[in-house]
C-alpha cells in the first residue's frame, strides 16, 4: 500500500524540498506544479464608485509524494520523519545592529530637543520672574489698599464707640 502526502513551498524551494522527502523514502509523484493567483481587491465607497483596489499576487509550488509502507526499513524512516518534524527551529536572537540604531537615533533626537528644552526652560524661568515682579508689586499695591481699608473700619469702629459712651 502506498501513501501520499502533499507539499506547497516558494518557487526556489522545490530541489532542497524533493532531496529531503526523499532521504524518507518519499519519491516525487507527476511534475510539480506551479500556482499563481492573482486576486484584486476592492474597497468600496459608494454604489457606483469604488475608492480604491489593489492586486495580490501568490506564487507557489505544489509537490506530491508518494511512499510504499511495504519497502525495507519503512518503520525507521516513519520515526525518523516524526523526530524530524518535531525539531523546533531555534529563534535568532535581536541583532546588535538593530539596537544600536535605534539607540543611536534616539541619543541624535535626544541632542537635537535637548538645547530646546532647555531653551523652553530658561525662558519659562525668565517670563516667571518678570512676572513675579509685576505680581509682587500689585500684591504690595493689594495690602496696602486693604490695610488703609482696615484703618478706616478701626476709625468708625472707635468714633461709633465713643458715640455710644
Amino acid at each position: 500500500m502506498k501513501e501520499t502526502k502533499f507539499e506547497e513551498v516558494r518557487p526556489d524551494a522545490v530541489n532542497s524540498t524533493i532531496e529531503k522527502w526523499a532521504s524518507f523514502g518519499w519519491e516525487l509523484l507527476g511534475a510539480p506544479q506551479e500556482i499563481n493567483y492573482t486576486t484584486t481587491h476592492r474597497t468600496q465607497e459608494t454604489d457606483k464608485h469604488y475608492s480604491s483596489e489593489y492586486t495580490t499576487k501568490t506564487n507557489y509550488v505544489k509537490i506530491t509524494f508518494q511512499r510504499d509502507n511495504s519497502m525495507p526499513n519503512y518503520r525507521g524512516l516513519v520515526t525518523l520523519e516524526q523526530q524530524y518534524d518535531s525539531l523546533k527551529v531555534p529563534s535568532s536572537p535581536d541583532k546588535p545592529v538593530m539596537f544600536g540604531l535605534i539607540w543611536g537615533i534616539a541619543f541624535a533626537v535626544g541632542l537635537i530637543f535637548f538645547p530646546i528644552a532647555i531653551a523652553i526652560y530658561i525662558w519659562r524661568l525668565v517670563r516667571y520672574f518678570k512676572k513675579k515682579k509685576i505680581y509682587d508689586s500689585e500684591y504690595a499695591e493689594w495690602e496696602k489698599a486693604r490695610d488703609k481699608i482696615r484703618n478706616e473700619k478701626s476709625e468708625i469702629k472707635n468714633k461709633a464707640r465713643a458715640l455710644l459712651q
